[in-house]
C-alpha cells in the first residue's frame, strides 16, 4: 500500500504541471485567503478504496494550515501537512507527505505543489487539483493524475463532520 501512496503522491505532483490547458485567461478580482475560509473545518470522505479525513483551521495572517490523513482497514497510510495562501495568481496550496512514522516523503526543502488558477465562491482551482463546495456540508475534489501520457482523474467526496 505503501508503495502505491508514493507513486499515487509522484503522480499527483508530475499532474501539476501537466494540467496547465485549465489556466484561466481572464483577469479575476483580487484573490484573499479569505475566499478559502469556508475550507476550515473536519471533513470525512472515502477515496482511494480507503478513508479519508481532512481538516483546515481558519485563515490567520494571511494563511490557512490543515492536515491530512488516508487509512485503509483502520491501518493509516500516509499523512499530510498542508498550508493554503495567496501567491502570485491566486491561491497556492503546499503540503509535504509523511509516513505512518512520521519520516517525510519530500526533501527538506521541497513541498507538492498545487499552482493557481482560479477562485470563485464554491470553487477553487488549482493546476492539478479543483476543490468544489457543492453545499454547506458537502464538498468535492477532483485529482488529475498523470501517469506517462495518460491523465486520469479521481473524485473524492467530502462531507462536513464534528470535532
Amino acid at each position: 500500500m505503501l508503495r502505491f501512496a508514493k507513486t499515487f503522491v509522484i503522480a499527483l505532483a508530475l499532474s501539476s504541471a501537466g494540467c496547465a490547458a485549465q489556466a484561466q485567461t481572464a483577469p479575476q478580482a483580487e484573490v484573499t485567503i479569505e475566499d478559502a475560509a469556508w475550507l476550515a473545518g473536519r471533513w470525512v470522505g472515502e477515496g482511494f478504496g480507503g478513508d479519508m479525513e481532512e481538516a483546515w483551521s481558519p485563515p490567520v495572517g494571511g494563511q490557512m494550515i490543515g492536515h491530512f490523513r488516508y487509512w485503509r482497514e483502520d491501518q493509516p497510510q500516509f499523512y499530510e501537512f498542508m498550508i493554503m495562501d495567496v501567491a502570485e495568481g491566486g491561491l497556492r496550496m503546499r503540503l509535504k507527505h509523511f509516513n505512518p512514522d512520521f519520516t517525510t516523503w519530500e526533501d527538506r526543502d521541497q513541498w507538492t505543489t498545487f499552482e493557481p488558477v482560479s477562485v470563485g465562491a464554491d470553487r477553487i482551482v488549482f493546476n492539478g487539483l479543483t476543490i468544489v463546495r457543492e453545499s454547506e456540508d458537502r464538498m468535492v475534489m477532483t485529482i488529475r493524475i498523470r501517469n506517462g501520457d495518460n491523465v486520469a482523474e479521481h473524485v473524492l467526496r467530502f462531507q462536513r463532520a464534528p470535532l
